[in-house]
């Protein structure tokens, strides 16, 4: 059975950043640690620039690279590529369970990981095996290039590793009969807002999104799904 929750809520901290949708509302800082890095791994190329900063997540610092333009401004296959409104109820979520003692040593896929984030922060909250997981190109090297940046993710027991993976129309699945104790979904389903999401919520995609979560989780596991409500009146 998949669960769902929520976090208790907590005041957003303060941050030097602008408060658009797409922003990172964590207390953060510029980390020059690499110059001219790309989406696609090579600086030569056209691909998306990401932008590295030091986000301070509750006692952890991640060194986090994302797309350095604004959302309107990406293509849409590089929207993963961003910090979303989602992204930070998961990462509380987190915090809530890593302070009850129930992340340690736990076997985890963050399916859609996008930048990595959410997987990189489950790690060193205390997880064991971890696979990130996505289906675009660019996101899996964001992940790959965030997964470099932080080595403290890779200590302690188990492996993170990095592979394709999506649901519905030519799904790609690299991750195979591999079960997980926790599955994390953090805006994984989408709907015409904001303007550059091209599409509406599907309910075979969703139908399809379900039995993938179903399949990758183990009998006494659980899944959590966090979305940025964007409908016109949502909050």
């Amino acid at each position: 059975m998949v669960s769902s929750g929520h976090a208790e809520p907590r005041a957003r901290p303060s941050s030097p950043f602008s408060d658009r949708e797409d922003a990172c509302h964590f207390p953060c800082e510029e980390a020059g640690l690499l110059e001219a890095v790309t989406s696609s791994g090579d600086a030569s190329d056209s691909s998306e620039v990401l932008q590295g900063r030091s986000v301070i997540v509750g006692p952890h610092r991640v060194n986090l690279y994302t797309a350095k333009s604004r959302a309107d401004d990406l293509d849409p296959d590089d929207l993963g590529l961003h910090i979303w409104p989602g992204t930070h109820a998961m990462a509380y979520i987190l915090l809530d369970l890593e302070q009850q003692g129930s992340l340690t040593g736990r076997s985890l896929l963050d399916v859609g990981c996008g930048t990595g984030f959410i997987g990189l922060l489950a790690r060193l909250a205390g997880c064991g095996d971890a696979v990130l997981s996505d289906r675009e190109e660019k996101a899996l090297c964001a992940a790959r290039i965030n997964l470099e940046a932080n080595p403290d993710a890779l200590k302690g027991h188990g492996s993170v590793v990095v592979k394709a993976l999506s649901w519905g129309r030519n799904a790609v699945d690299e991750v195979g009969a591999d079960t997980f104790s926790l599955v994390l979904l953090s805006e994984v389903l989408y709907v015409a807002q904001p303007t550059c999401v091209p599409w509406s919520l599907d309910a075979d995609d969703v139908a399809e999104l379900a039995r993938l979560t179903k399949a990758k989780l183990a009998p006494d596991g659980d899944a959590w799904v966090t979305y940025g409500n964007r409908e016109e009146g949502g909050g």
